[in-house]
């Protein structure tokens, strides 16, 4: 049981930047209260550059995960897709999948239409799109409704080829 909760902790240091600082100022006490006795020394060992490098490799491949899975949107925002996803990856990913990454990334993108954050509107729509067709395949899916207020696939025709 341990040996869960410690992995359970590390994973949670790796994903979680918040938790991450927390942790680094307190490492035993932060252990001893995520329920960990045994390791909780061996823990407040842990180097916080290290964690930190570990952090940013997990969160490129989030981001790598995210754009091949939202690929329209990763067009449509270029460089911004970047940017925009380690904002939104300062906070934990919402499940184990890579998908339900992805589908958190698009409620994110979702929720930022408009400036700042997205030049047009239409490019949180279109994020909400590919969300759609991505957890319709990912939950088996056959018929998937949802209203956008742009012609999003008409939209998807325009983008320029990369």
């Amino acid at each position: 049981m341990e040996l869960a909760l410690q992995q359970k902790l590390v994973a949670r240091l790796v994903t979680d930047r918040e938790f991450r600082e927390k942790f680094f100022a307190a490492p035993a006490r932060v252990a001893a209260s995520e329920g960990l006795t045994v390791a909780a020394e061996s823990l407040a060992q842990l180097q916080p550059e290290q964690v930190r490098q570990l952090a940013r490799v997990q969160r490129r491949r989030r981001l790598a995960q995210a754009g091949v899975q939202l690929p329209l949107t990763r067009k449509a925002l270029g460089p911004r897709f970047a940017d925009l996803f380690r904002n939104y990856a300062v906070t934990p990913p919402p499940g184990k999948q890579s998908f339900e990454d992805a589908l958190g990334f698009a409620e994110y993108l979702a929720a930022q239409a408009g400036p700042p954050a997205l030049e047009h509107a239409w490019m949180g729509s279109l994020a909400r799109y590919e969300a759609a067709q991505l957890a319709a395949t990912w939950q088996g899916t056959k018929i998937t409704t949802r209203v956008f207020p742009h012609a999003v696939g008409q939209l998807a025709k325009l983008l320029p080829a990369r």
